[in-house]
């Protein structure tokens, strides 16, 4: 090992590797700036914020606020910093930061590209990862979650190990003749791996995911050591790998070892000594940190916690077969939901065609270049978005846009060579790559509304609202919303979207569904006087005892005494997802059930004949009513029909939508609360309005 800090070869291109950088970073930006215009609705913003697009911004929001489980969590703490530096409002600096990390993220995939075939392919490699529309609708503006790092991370780490590992293997999985590749690294060249493993270990801070990625391409940067290493390359590799364990899974501690161990090998008794060569030596101590690190367990541990969180299940059952049963969340979440392969590759190139030519270039890739099976974790994780959700298509770009580039490259060299100009011959291949992909997703992206997750009045109120509660409160807010509760309020939410398994669902749900306000009411501060985990106390009891407890509460009051204020939120919106709140909330803890409502959004024009309560809907008939409920901000006009036995129209003339919904929702807390009178005494004697925006929110306080 030579000791001086001479210029590795592979630091010969950048200004090349610069420019192209620059590009791929402006393209990704730019794609995503194209939705601004989008954004120009004055009620997608509140105070001068922008309302987030997707509902877990606002747990690294609520972080940088100081409020929540994300308080000092890197993707808090750089919303908090970038404030405090500029005097931006938070959700602002969320709202860009997307964009950002997909430039950054843009960079990672290019080096793939320079790094197998050159600049251009890594360019049309950059393109392809960062605009597919499973990543792409995930790093939106305002979509400020931690899928603008969990590719981004694994990129890196991934092309720094295969640029390592790329200067002491063949260029062929079969052996060649010749002279063997030599390969002496310098202290630069060792600063590779000790920066990748840096990164996995930092990562790992944002995302657990980012540590998992690391592992394997650590294992797979083993295997093609030992595989496609020269015979006198194969213990430089591995000595190189035995600093990325260190850095990465050791810790700190791992990170002084590291430089220790460089010290040690620098020493010429040691470079001379007949192990310091041993192939042997270097594969048993990279088996001992996997093993004394845990890192095997880790990675068993992660996979099977991630299959287990997709697979859905009906049912969360309590530890005792007897004991209660509570609802499973996946089957709501549209992520998590299995999709097909159409709709797998609409997610990636918007072509069944492009998607498996996509594929079947990057197995020739791999064929052909050996140090490109790093990537073969992003690929096998984009097939199993068919079963675990579709958020998992994500990982595909890059393969796709490596395999398609490189295999065009290597076409036009061999078979359509119309010019020596690398420059042209470049452009040509690049416009093709990216014209192909974004003839089939630019409609898509054009016609991609901007997604506010909550109107301007929710946001008001939990601002305002929020004014008044004290720090220990609690919010009883549909899980969705929670986040934004704890961002917008200040205060801790009781479900959120890190807290809304079925043990939490269900007493939310609940409240939710029951056409008691007593019932609501003492379920609240039940749970609120158990810690806000009523499940505790059910667990130790028969699914029919928790029936029976939670039946009692409409009749018998406990006096339960909570040391923090409670307060809960109905808000016009929940109405579009009443079809699984009252499902979640109408369920049998003792059989394991639930009942949906019966529901349905009116989509187009109806008049409504007020005296006789028949509703004629275009193209879908008459209907007759058993009452409806029109509500303006002035208050609300309604009328019933005993005799009819259909469904009530609930129209809310502010927002101009309505919904037809049976007697279990027209009974349910999430409308009575929401549109009821505050000051009749079956609402006034177990809640108090503290903040009204009619007919669009209400905040409550329980009494």
């Amino acid at each position: 090992m030579r000791q001086e800090f001479q210029k590795p070869a592979w630091m010969n291109d950048w200004k090349v590797f610069l420019i192209f950088s620059l590009i791929s970073f402006a393209f990704a930006f730019g794609l995503r700036c194209l939705d601004l215009p989008k954004w120009s609705d004055p009620s997608f913003m509140v105070h001068g914020e922008y309302i987030m697009g997707t509902h877990d911004a606002y747990y690294w929001l609520a972080g940088a606020k100081g409020v929540g489980s994300a308080v000092g969590n890197p993707m808090s703490e750089l919303i908090r910093f970038l404030g405090s530096l500029t005097g931006i409002q938070y959700g602002n600096i969320a709202f860009w930061l997307p964009a950002v990390f997909a430039g950054f993220c843009a960079i990672a995939a290019f080096s793939w590209g320079m790094l197998v075939r050159g600049p251009w392919v890594g360019l049309v490699s950059a393109i392809y990862a960062t605009s597919i529309p499973a990543y792409y609708f995930r790093t939106r503006l305002s979509y400020y979650d931690t899928d603008v790092v969990t590719l981004f991370f694994p990129l890196l780490i991934s092309v720094l190990l295969a640029r390592w590992v790329s200067q002491g293997i063949r260029t062929s999985w079969l052996p060649q003749k010749g002279k063997e590749i030599e390969f002496n690294p310098t202290l630069t060249d060792y600063c590779l791996p000790i920066l990748a493993g840096a990164i996995a270990a930092y990562g790992k801070l944002w995302h657990s995911d980012v540590l998992t990625f690391g592992i394997m391409v650590a294992l797979i940067a083993i295997g093609l050591s030992v595989v496609c290493g020269t015979k006198n390359n194969r213990s430089e590799l591995l000595r190189g790998l035995v600093l990325f364990f260190l850095v990465a899974f050791v810790g700190w501690f791992g990170l002084v070892l590291a430089v220790l161990f460089l010290i040690v090998l620098s020493f010429p008794a040691v470079r001379k000594h007949k192990f310091y060569n041993n192939t042997y030596l270097y594969l048993l101590i990279l088996l001992a940190i996997f093993v004394l690190s845990g890192l095997g367990q880790d990675l068993i541990a992660v996979i099977s916690d991630k299959i287990s969180a997709y697979i859905k299940p009906v049912a969360d059952i309590s530890s005792d077969i007897s004991g209660p049963q509570y609802p499973g969340i996946a089957q709501s979440v549209i992520e998590a939901q299995n999709i097909s392969f159409d709709a797998l590759f609409a997610n990636l190139t918007g072509s069944t065609l492009l998607g498996w030519l996509g594929f079947l270039s990057f197995v020739f890739v791999v064929l052909v270049r050996p140090n490109s099976i790093f990537l073969a974790p992003f690929a096998a994780i984009t097939f199993a978005a068919v079963y675990m959700g579709g958020r998992f298509a994500m990982f595909g770009g890059i393969a796709l846009g490596l395999g398609l580039s490189f295999a065009l490259a290597c076409f036009i060299e061999r078979y359509a060579n119309f010019t020596t100009n690398k420059l042209v011959l470049g452009v040509v291949q690049s416009l093709v790559m990216v014209g192909l992909l974004f003839s089939n997703i630019m409609p898509m992206y054009e016609g991609a509304p901007a997604t506010p997750i909550m109107g301007q009045s929710h946001a008001k109120a939990l601002i305002e609202a929020g004014k008044k509660m004290p720090n220990n409160s609690t919010v009883w807010t549909w899980w969705d919303w929670g986040y934004a509760t704890m961002y917008y309020s200040g205060v801790n939410s009781f479900a959120n979207g890190g807290n809304h398994a079925g043990r939490t669902l269900y007493p939310l749900a609940f409240v939710y569904t029951t056409p008691s306000c007593a019932q609501a009411n003492q379920m609240i501060k039940f749970s609120a006087v158990n810690k806000n985990n009523p499940a505790n106390v059910w667990d130790k009891m028969s699914g029919k005892d928790v029936e029976k407890m939670i039946s009692s509460f409409a009749d018998v009051n406990y006096n339960f005494k909570p040391k923090g204020k409670q307060y809960i939120v109905v808000t016009w919106e929940n109405l579009r997802l009443a079809y699984w709140i009252l499902y979640y909330g109408s369920w049998d803890t003792s059989i394991g059930g639930g009942a949906h409502p019966v529901q349905s959004l009116i989509t187009t024009p109806f008049t409504l004949q007020g005296e006789t309560g028949v509703i004629d809907i275009e193209n879908e008939g008459k209907v007759d009513l058993s009452g409806y409920i029109i509500l303006d901000k002035s208050g609300t006009k309604s009328k019933f029909f005993p005799a009819n036995n259909g469904p009530t129209l609930v129209y809310n003339s502010v927002v101009r939508q309505g919904f037809m919904v049976d007697k279990m929702e027209t009974r349910s807390m999430l409308l009575k609360l929401l549109i009821g009178n505050p000051q009749d005494k079956s609402i006034s004697s177990f809640f108090k309005v503290v903040y009204e925006d009619f007919p669009s929110v209400r905040v409550l306080e329980v009494l």
